[in-house]
């Protein structure tokens, strides 16, 4: 008997979220799976610690993010003791995107990629700039974290490029003591851990961005941080597209390789 009621106490244990939730209903967070591009692929670059992941964004997203910001652009500047300053080390310009008082929904399906990858919830990201860098404009070598409040805990940089520059160009990020360097494609990230869960940081991704060269060459990018706690209450809706019904193969779909119409002959 005794034994039998330690059985029904565990399974009662083990079961108590499962009846908590059909008392008190609770919803159903969005599937970022479903707002993920076409080809999104993640890249392991050998042993240094940086993933490079191609169509992070769209082409669509990239180019709504780059004209939005064009009209907003101001000196980009450097943290120095706390505080926000101009520096001749950092020439670039930039734009906030997303923040918690103006909150783009169109921007807010990037964020929550990167939050994905971060395993973090949408609402840790800091406030979202774009930045843009004309020809010969660049940003000395540097780590993405200090002890302050405005660059640190921050677990990880999601660095996304959103146009195209050939190698001629230059525009790349260059890691000095990685050996490494990446070359801007629209859509691409690169990302990196800055901080361990013991506290301490990667001081090998001190990193510089290198100037575009030529006349009319521009480079724009997006930077997504995340930390181990709330930054900031997300107003925006992130609309659940799980919701969306599945509709069954009609034969005209280009489909990925190894997957078929089921009623073709094989």
């Amino acid at each position: 008997m005794l034994l039998n009621l330690k059985q029904r106490a565990r399974n009662l244990a083990y079961r108590r979220n499962y009846y908590l939730s059909r008392i008190f209903r609770r919803s159903v967070p969005p599937a970022i799976l479903h707002y993920l591009p076409e080809g999104f692929i993640v890249h392991t670059v050998a042993d240094t610690g940086l993933r490079v992941v191609d169509n992070f964004c769209t082409r669509e997203e990239a180019d709504y993010l780059i004209e939005n910001s064009r009209k907003q652009l101001s000196n980009s500047k450097v943290i120095i003791e706390g505080r926000a300053v101009d520096d001749r080390g950092r020439t670039s310009s930039h734009a906030v995107a997303f923040h918690r008082y103006h909150q783009d929904s169109r921007v807010l399906p990037i964020i929550a990629r990167g939050a994905m990858l971060a395993g973090v919830p949408v609402d840790h990201a800091e406030q979202v700039y774009v930045s843009r860098y004309n020809d010969g404009e660049f940003y000395h070598g540097h780590f993405d974290f200090a002890d302050n409040f405005l660059t640190d805990h921050r677990l990880c940089t999601m660095l996304v490029y959103l146009n195209d520059l050939e190698a001629e160009q230059g525009g790349a990020t260059y890691f000095k003591d990685l050996n490494i360097a990446v070359q801007p494609k629209a859509g691409r990230a690169v990302i990196w851990t800055n901080m361990n869960p013991d506290g301490t940081t990667h001081m090998e991704t001190v990193h510089a961005a290198l100037p575009p060269r030529g006349a009319g060459a521009e480079k724009w990018v997006i930077q997504l941080w995340f930390r181990p706690y709330r930054m900031h209450r997300i107003h925006s809706v992130l609309p659940s597209l799980q919701t969306r019904t599945g509709k069954p193969l009609t034969g005209k779909e280009i489909l990925p390789e190894g997957i078929w119409l089921h009623s073709e002959t094989r």
